[in-house]
C-alpha cells in the first residue's frame, strides 16, 4: 500500500544510472591503479598467481606481455575495490554517485525512507552472484559460484521487470523497495 501517489523511476533512467557508475568505476579504478601501482595486485592477488600467468603468457610467444598481465591485474584490482565501495555507499545511503548526479534515490516501496538495513538486503541481492562468486574463491568451493551464477541470472531478468507498470525490478520487489525522484521523496 503506498501512502503517497508518487512515480517511480523506471528502466530507463536506472540503466542510465547504472551505465554511469560502471563508467565512473572504471576511470577511478583505472586513476587509482596508476597511483598504487602493485600494491593493489599484491594485495587481491598472490604475486606467485600473477607470475605464474605472466610466464605462461610470454610461453606462448606473445612477446614480453608480462607487464601487461601487472597492468590488467592491478586494474581488475582498483576496478573491483573500487565496485565494492560503491556497494557499500548504496547500502549506506540508497544512492550511488550515478544516482546522485540524475537525483534519484531508492526508498521502501511506499515512499518512505528506508532503512539502512533494507538497503544492504537489496544490495546484497541486486549482487548475489558477486557475493557468492566471492565466498566461492574464498571457501574453493566452486558449486557456490554455480549457484551465484543461477542467482546472478534470475537477479538480471527481474531487471527488467522494472519495464511493468510496476517499475520495480525483482529484488526491489523482495526487498519492498523502489526507486524514486529525490525531488518527490523530498515533498512529502
Amino acid at each position: 500500500m503506498e501512502l503517497y501517489n508518487i512515480d517511480k523511476v523506471g528502466f530507463g533512467k536506472r540503466l542510465m544510472a547504472f551505465i554511469i557508475d560502471m563508467i565512473i568505476c572504471s576511470i577511478i579504478g583505472a586513476l587509482l591503479s596508476i597511483f598504487t601501482g602493485n600494491t593493489l595486485l599484491e594485495f587481491f592477488f598472490e604475486t606467485s598467481q600473477v607470475n605464474e600467468t605472466a610466464a605462461a603468457i610470454e610461453s606462448l610467444g606473445a612477446g614480453a606481455q608480462g607487464e601487461l598481465v601487472n597492468t590488467i591485474f592491478s586494474a581488475a584490482s582498483a576496478i573491483g575495490l573500487v565496485g565494492f565501495l560503491i556497494l557499500i555507499l548504496e547500502g549506506f545511503t540508497g544512492q550511488t554517485p550515478a544516482k546522485m548526479l540524475l537525483g534519484i534515490k531508492i526508498a521502501n516501496q511506499d515512499g518512505t525512507n528506508a532503512t539502512t538495513n533494507i538497503l544492504f538486503l537489496r544490495t546484497f541481492l541486486k549482487n548475489i552472484s558477486s557475493v557468492l562468486s566471492l565466498i566461492a574463491i574464498i571457501l574453493a568451493i566452486p558449486l557456490v559460484k554455480t549457484i551465484g551464477s543461477f542467482f546472478g541470472f534470475i537477479i538480471f531478468i527481474g531487471c527488467f521487470f522494472a519495464l511493468g507498470s510496476n517499475k520495480q525490478s525483482i529484488h526491489d520487489m523482495i526487498s519492498k523497495t523502489a526507486v524514486f525522484k529525490i525531488a518527490d521523496l523530498k515533498e512529502k
